[in-house]
């Protein structure tokens, strides 16, 4: 591995964490096992390196999703496999909804940058990819009129809202003798992709 992606994987690990104002850049530098200096040379500052980090981030949650709303499945299909795809993801990730939501409170300066430059060079644009989809729905009969932007921030509201709320909802879940995490998991998806596509049925 090289000192740059020891650098990276060190910094995302603490990024994803503390957050850009919580992470001093001597613990990255201890973390991949280099000097400060050294550090500094690869990346020049703190908020440099976590651009790139949350750039990194970005990447992997939106690229893969949003290709599935540019494949030729129906609406119906596509809106399943993004469920179960972005639901699994989290569950996977679980620091990095936090992590944006905290880049969020703190401005949202590096996100909106960093969405600025995904649209401006048309890469992992899934908004522009569910819009399409959701127009070429409704022009074909597949859903009912609807806003599509509405539509989308209700699908990733819903996808995402549980792993936020967790230790919150986990109060009243776990009094329930019966609760299994991974089974709510799997019957949220059911129950996200059946609200939604019953509430846009032509």
């Amino acid at each position: 591995m090289s000192t740059e992606e020891k650098i990276l994987q060190a910094a995302m690990d603490i990024f994803l964490e503390k957050g850009l104002h919580g992470t001093k850049m001597q613990e990255i530098a201890d973390k991949a096992e280099i000097n400060k200096a050294m550090l500094h040379y690869y990346f020049r500052s703190k908020e440099k390196l976590y651009a790139h980090v949350f750039e990194i981030v970005f990447k992997h949650v939106f690229e893969e999703l949003h290709q599935i709303f540019t494949s030729e499945e129906s609406f119906e299909t596509q809106v399943h496999t993004f469920v179960n795809k972005y639901i699994d993801l989290i569950k996977n990730n679980p620091r990095i909804p936090l992590f944006i939501i905290r880049e969020l409170g703190q401005g949202g300066e590096v996100a909106a940058n960093t969405f600025k430059n995904a649209i401006a060079a048309e890469n992992y644009m899934l908004p522009h990819s569910f819009i399409v989809a959701a127009k070429n729905a409704v022009e074909t009969k597949q859903i009912k009129p609807v806003d599509p932007r509405h539509l989308l921030i209700t699908l990733l509201g819903s996808c995402v809202f549980f792993f936020i709320a967790e230790p919150m909802i986990s109060v009243f879940l776990n009094n329930d003798p019966s609760f299994n995490r991974e089974m709510f998991i799997n019957q949220r998806k059911n129950e996200i992709i059946n609200v939604l596509l019953n509430g846009i049925k032509p």
